[in-house]
């Protein structure tokens, strides 16, 4: 994630992409070289957001906390091939995320994007929420889009 610490989520959107030629790909060093074609699974990125929030951590039930992270971390790491990580999987996430949230399990806390220091004012966030409805958006935007895949670190 860029080696900035302060970032807790990364969420890419990306699409296929399918080169006008062929391409080479050699790693320094190393003898052996690979033609990227149309049939490689390459992926050029279209939108990134960052949270500098933790959006489980408000959660205080662990078996809750660690499914609802099983149900998006794992499910579009970025080591899986783009068709695992797809918007459709999505769909699960939001539904238990909205059960949790829904059920007041998901707690509101002091944002670290407060634009100014106020005590008697904080600025308030539910990371989760903030997550659920920024992946709505996103779903709504690129999910009838061919091609287009999720990851999350």
């Amino acid at each position: 994630m860029g080696g900035d610490s302060s970032i807790k989520l990364r969420l890419s959107v990306w699409r296929d992409f399918v080169p006008n030629k062929a391409l080479i790909l050699r790693r320094g060093g190393e003898v052996d070289q690979r033609v990227l074609s149309a049939d490689s699974d390459l992926q050029q990125e279209v939108y990134a957001w960052q949270m500098k929030e933790d959006p489980f951590d408000g959660i205080s039930d662990e078996s809750t906390r660690l499914n609802l992270k099983k149900l998006l971390v794992d499910k579009f790491n970025s080591s899986l091939p783009p068709a695992d990580r797809r918007f459709a999987t999505i769909k699960e996430f939001l539904v238990e995320a909205k059960r949790v949230i829904d059920s007041n399990e998901a707690e509101w806390t002091i944002s670290q994007d407060a634009p100014v220091d106020d005590e008697e004012s904080p600025y308030r966030l539910n990371p989760l929420l903030a997550l659920v409805l920024h992946l709505e958006w996103l779903a709504s935007s690129f999910s009838e889009q061919p091609g287009v895949s999720v990851s999350i670190r």
